[in-house]
């Protein structure tokens, strides 16, 4: 790079600088995994442990038809149950289905593991959850689905649906 700078230079070239891509996933990390994390940390320490009644976190993209991931635990904290917006649910039930989502959504949720047979339901994984958890691992699995499968990006205005933990604590605000 630098000699190509020189010999420009020397010959009186303007220099044309190559635009870096974004790291659209690492910006979105810094924006949102903080609050994705405090939130599992809040619900994985909440509740029965014995059930999964209301230890669930949804993220939703707003504005983007059908584009949300939702995450629970299940069995004692060992698992941790996710879904990925498939579209099945768009149409009320008995109703023809009129909402698929494009292939290259389904690939990028399949390339993370998720089922990609949405005939019945959401596209589905179930993923172990390890002892002590690891939340930095399941909030950027949650957030790499947001990311790749339905092109979330850090100035979009994420929102959270997690009965047991409504809000981040005050360990995610910036400080000014």
């Amino acid at each position: 790079m630098w000699r190509r700078a020189l010999l420009a230079v020397a010959f009186g070239l303007p220099i044309v600088a190559v635009a870096q891509p974004a790291d659209t996933f690492h910006d979105l990390l810094v924006e949102y995994r903080c609050p994705v994390v405090d939130r599992l940390e809040q619900i994985y320490g909440t509740g029965d442990p014995a059930s999964s009644r209301d230890r669930f976190l949804a993220i939703t993209i707003p504005h983007a038809t059908q584009s949300y991931v939702q995450c629970m635990f299940h069995d004692n904290n060992a698992k941790f149950y996710c879904e990925a917006a498939s579209g099945f649910y768009f149409d009320a039930a008995g109703k023809p289905r009129t909402f698929h989502h494009p292939p290259t959504v389904i690939a990028a949720l399949g390339r993370l593991g998720f089922s990609t047979d949405d005939s019945a339901g959401n596209f589905k994984i179930d993923l172990d959850v390890s002892d002590p958890p690891n939340f930095n691992t399941l909030a950027d699995f949650m957030l790499k689905a947001l990311h790749d499968g339905y092109d979330a990006r850090a100035d979009m205005k994420l929102q959270f649906n997690a009965p047991f933990a409504p809000r981040a604590t005050s360990k995610c605000i910036p400080v000014s």
